[in-house]
C-alpha cells in the first residue's frame, strides 16, 4: 500500500461521499466506499479516486459511471493493509487526482468505527481472505470441519432428557466423544463406535472407551441387544447405506435410539436472505432429511418414532418466525 506523509490538501467544490455513513461500524478488511463527483469538462479519463486512513492508501479506482449529465459516480472496496486486533475510531479521507497526480483534491471524509474482521479465527477465513488470488474449486470450499470435543448445550440436554437413568449407551459415529464426559458424569456407561483414524487418536488421548468400525458399511462390533440405548448425533446424513446402518443400530440395543440430523425444511425460508445452513456445506453429506423422510426411514427399523426440531437459527424469516436447523428423533425398539 502507498503511504504519504500528510493528508492531501483540501479544495472546495461540489462532491459527495455516500458510503460509509458517519460513525458506521465496518470491518477493517471490507470497507465499501461510494460517492459522486462533478463530471469534468474533458470527460473522466485520467481521474483517480483514492481512499486513505492515517495517511495510508486503503484503495483506489479509476472507473466511474454516469449519474446525470454533470455527475459521475464511483465505488471501491478497500481494506486496511494490516488487520487490526481491537476496535478503532478512524477517519476515511477520499481524494480525487489527475493521472500524474499534479493536483489532488480532498472530496470527502467520514468518521467510522473499524471492527476487527478476525478472518483467521472464523470458519473458512483462512480459505477466502481478501488477498486470496487463486481461483478456488469446489473441493476447496466444501469440506468437513474438525470433530467437536464438546456438544452443543441444547443437544446435550435433549440426549440427557431422553435417556433413562443409569443406562448402557453406545454412541454410533461418536467422533471425538463429545457427549461422553457428561453422559458418564450422569451415571451412564458410555462406549463410542468410530471409523475415522483421526477420531480414534482423539478418543485414545481423552481415554474414552471405544471400538473401531473397520469399513464404510460395517456390521457393528457389538453383540445383539448388548446395550440399553444408542445415540447417533449428526451422523445419519453422512452414511452411504442408511438402511443397513439403522438395522445394525436396532440389532444392538434393547431400548431406544436418539438421532439428530440437519433440518432441510429451513432452506426455502432462508432463501429470502440468500442464506443456507452452514452445516449443509459439508462435502460428505449424502442424505438430506425432512421430518417425514426421517420418520419413515426410522419406522422401518423401530416400533415407534417421534421427530421434532431444535437449534434455533440466528436469522428469522421475513415473517419474524423462528426456524430450527436440526431434527431430533426418538426411536423405540
Amino acid at each position: 500500500m502507498r503511504k504519504i506523509d500528510n493528508y492531501p490538501k483540501s479544495s472546495s467544490g461540489p462532491a459527495a461521499l455516500e458510503s460509509p455513513q458517519p460513525n458506521e461500524r465496518i470491518y477493517d478488511q471490507s470497507i465499501s466506499i461510494s460517492g459522486t463527483i462533478d463530471a469534468p469538462d474533458n470527460g473522466e479519463p485520467g481521474q483517480i479516486i483514492h481512499a486513505w486512513i492515517d495517511n495510508v492508501c486503503i484503495g483506489e479506482t479509476r472507473i466511474f459511471r454516469q449519474i446525470e449529465e454533470s455527475r459521475l459516480g464511483y465505488k471501491l472496496l478497500a481494506k486496511l493493509p494490516e488487520p487490526i486486533t481491537k476496535p478503532l475510531s478512524a477517519v476515511i479521507v477520499v481524494t480525487l487526482s489527475g493521472e500524474k497526480e499534479t493536483e489532488t483534491k480532498r472530496i470527502g471524509e467520514v468518521s467510522v468505527e473499524l471492527i476487527p474482521a478476525r478472518l483467521r479465527d472464523r470458519p473458512y477465513g483462512e480459505v477466502v481472505p481478501p488477498e486470496q488470488g487463486k481461483v478456488l474449486h469446489r473441493e476447496n470450499i466444501y469440506g468437513a470441519g474438525p470433530p467437536a470435543e464438546r456438544p452443543s448445550p441444547e443437544a446435550l440436554r435433549l440426549v440427557l432428557d431422553h435417556l433413562p437413568s443409569q443406562s448402557s449407551i453406545v454412541d454410533v459415529g461418536c467422533g471425538a466423544g463429545a457427549f461422553a464426559p457428561e453422559l458418564i458424569k450422569a451415571g451412564h456407561q458410555w462406549l463410542g463406535l468410530e471409523q475415522s483414524d483421526y477420531c480414534i487418536t482423539l478418543l485414545e488421548r481423552r481415554q474414552l472407551p471405544h471400538r473401531k468400525l473397520q469399513n464404510a458399511y460395517p456390521r457393528l462390533p457389538c453383540l445383539d441387544r448388548e446395550f440399553d440405548h444408542a445415540i447417533c448425533i449428526e451422523v445419519l446424513e453422512h452414511v452411504e447405506n442408511p438402511e443397513f446402518f439403522l438395522s445394525e443400530i436396532a440389532r444392538v440395543i434393547r431400548g431406544r435410539a436418539l438421532f439428530s440430523v440437519p433440518n432441510l425444511e429451513v432452506v426455502p425460508f432462508l432463501k429470502d436472505w440468500e442464506v443456507a445452513p452452514w452445516h449443509l456445506l459439508e462435502a460428505n453429506h449424502k442424505n438430506f432429511f425432512t421430518r417425514t423422510s426421517l420418520r419413515e426411514l426410522l419406522n422401518k427399523y423401530f416400533a415407534r418414532v417421534e421427530v421434532f426440531s431444535y437449534g434455533e437459527h440466528p436469522l428469522r424469516t421475513r415473517d419474524e418466525i423462528a426456524l430450527h436447523i436440526h431434527l431430533f428423533a426418538v426411536a423405540i425398539s
